[in-house]
């Protein structure tokens, strides 16, 4: 086993074996590895330019859903302020318009539960006379706002011509209804007290902070229905979470609507007016407002962009453009119409990742918003690394194939290895064996040590190939070889004594032939002569026998 195991034909099979296995597999693994790997890259690249075509397509196309969702909401408020300019007068009438005009508000409390809830949809709805007095006047008062609210009558009717008297101090609503014409809405402009960063809600980043509270005025003129005498006017100045409403629960890469947005994440919706200013935003310090003065906090920008609180400002994309250049030429492009039909790109924010960014014209083109801004711009921001998430998942996919076929040919490696090592053990024992036995029988012969030689196996080999052929061929001249051999000594033994026996009679012819054995020989037959005619002959001087 040791000299099998040992022999060099053995390792030139398994050598050889290795070559014609191994070699082929290795290169054709290295050749599928290289398609693999340039297909994932050609693939992947292709497809995350489709795929982010695709998503920009689905991200363009809810933007503007959720943007005719909006404009769709500020048309019915046009129809209620129509309704509310017919109806009778009276305190109960509007308190029971009220109370039948609300929204459900969706959300996630402090406390971390989970709550829907009704909220009225309006703030204040009065009738106030041409002198700027109200007739009327239903107010919504919250215990705590927005979870508690309730519509009541308010007897505190006080000029509203005076701003002090006004919500955040605008008057604009009044002077401005007082002059249309019979049929004509007063859209007004959404405003609010700010909220600052310290306190303000913002999603599941600050759940139990304060909700940003402001309006926008639904108003239309009233006039005498016999004479055309203008009476005064009807207000409904909407709660503007309502609007937020539409936007707060929109995650841009999440198809479902959520209880609440996390703004960390950098996936959110939010409006901006034809300005710029930002009225919607998961973040409600972001969303403009006024102090208790009525003075507009100032908004984000790049001359304070060292001060440490300037992103806790309100938001204008007109102004910030330091953060990303996109920003102002959004706001333009929806100026002049272009984002009408939603438009698409990636932003590189300033300090930020990489954003997908959607936006959208508000098609709400009544009163002073009939200008091709229309209400103004839905934006949805998502991240970058998540909207190539498709694109990334289908690298990913081809990866783990890439990997799979890896072990495959690792195994098959392996089984091609075993396989090879068995064949040449087979192979090398079927040839290796029986040349290694020949040459072992041989070396003996050549020592001459017939009897250790087992010519008797060889002679029986088994198989009718070459090699078997060849041990019964040598398994049989070796045994008549050894069978003369076994001759030729018998007959080198026999001829031995014959040449002994011819040696002693040479050697003894030459003796005889000598003269001294001549002469010998002569005395000793005369001897016997003299012997023979003297039979008792007494020795000379031997004494008589007694």
């Amino acid at each position: 086993m040791r000299k099998w195991l040992t022999s060099n034909l053995l390792r030139r099979i398994l050598l050889a074996m290795l070559i014609v296995s191994l070699i082929p597999l290795g290169i054709i693994a290295n050749f599928s590895l290289r398609s693999y790997t340039a297909t994932k890259s050609d693939v992947v690249d292709q497809s995350r330019v489709d795929l982010d075509q695709k998503s920009l397509e689905g991200l363009q196309a809810r933007t503007l859903s959720v943007a005719n969702t909006v404009s769709a909401f500020l048309r019915e408020r046009e129809n209620d302020v129509r309704q509310l300019a017919v109806l009778p007068r009276t305190a109960g009438e509007y308190l029971t318009f009220a109370r039948s005009n609300q929204a459900r508000i969706w959300t996630i409390t402090g406390e971390e539960k989970e709550v829907t809830f009704e909220l009225p949809l309006y703030r204040q709805i009065a009738f106030i006379g041409t002198d700027g007095k109200p007739v009327i006047l239903v107010s919504n008062e919250c215990v705590q706002y927005p979870f508690s609210c309730t519509p009541v009558v308010s007897n505190y009717l006080l000029d509203m011509r005076i701003p002090a008297n006004n919500l955040y101090q605008d008057t604009t609503y009044l002077t401005e209804t007082l002059k249309l014409e019979p049929g004509q809405i007063y859209i007004g402009k959404p405003i609010g007290g700010y909220v600052p960063y310290e306190r303000a809600y913002a999603g599941a980043q600050n759940r139990g902070g304060e909700r940003y509270r402001g309006i926008l005025h639904f108003a239309m003129p009233v006039f005498d229905s016999e004479n055309g005498k203008r009476l005064g006017i009807v207000v409904a100045s909407l709660e503007l979470l309502h609007l937020i409403e539409l936007t707060a629960h929109v995650a841009p890469a999440n198809p479902n609507l959520l209880a609440e947005i996390d703004p960390r994440e950098t996936d959110f919706a939010y409006l901006v007016d034809p300005r710029g200013s930002v009225l919607a935003h998961p973040r409600h310090y972001n969303i403009a407002g006024v102090d208790l003065n009525g003075i507009a906090q100032p908004p984000i920008q790049e001359q304070d962009r060292t001060d440490p609180n300037n992103l806790y400002r309100p938001g204008n994309l007109a102004q910030m453009g330091f953060i990303d250049a996109s920003f102002p030429t959004m706001v333009e492009q929806n100026q002049t119409g272009v984002a009408r039909t939603g438009k698409t790109l990636f932003a590189h924010p300033w300090g930020g990742r990489e954003r997908a960014l959607a936006y959208a014209t508000v098609p709400y083109y009544a009163g002073q918003y009939n200008t091709p801004a229309g209400f103004g711009m839905l934006v949805m921001s998502t991240d970058g690394l998540r909207f190539h998430l498709e694109a990334q998942l289908l690298g990913k996919q081809i990866e783990n194939r890439i990997g799979d076929l890896i072990i495959q040919l690792q195994i098959v490696g392996g089984i091609t290895l075993v396989a090879t090592l068995l064949l040449s053990a087979l192979l090398s024992r079927g040839v290796a064996w029986p040349i290694l036995r020949l040459t072992d029988a041989a070396r003996l012969i050549e020592k001459g040590e017939w009897e250790s030689t087992d010519l008797a196996t060889l002679a029986k080999t088994k198989g009718s190939d070459e090699i078997a052929s060849l041990a019964r061929v040598f398994a049989a001249m070796a045994t008549q070889v050894h069978t003369r051999e076994l001759e030729y000594r018998r007959q080198v033994q026999q001829l031995q004594i014959v040449i002994d026996e011819t040696k002693r009679e040479r050697a003894v012819a030459e003796i005889t032939d000598t003269d001294f054995f001549q002469d010998l020989t002569e005395k000793a037959q005369k001897m016997r002569r003299q012997r023979h005619s003297h039979p008792n002959p007494t020795t000379p001087n031997e004494p008589p026998s007694a």
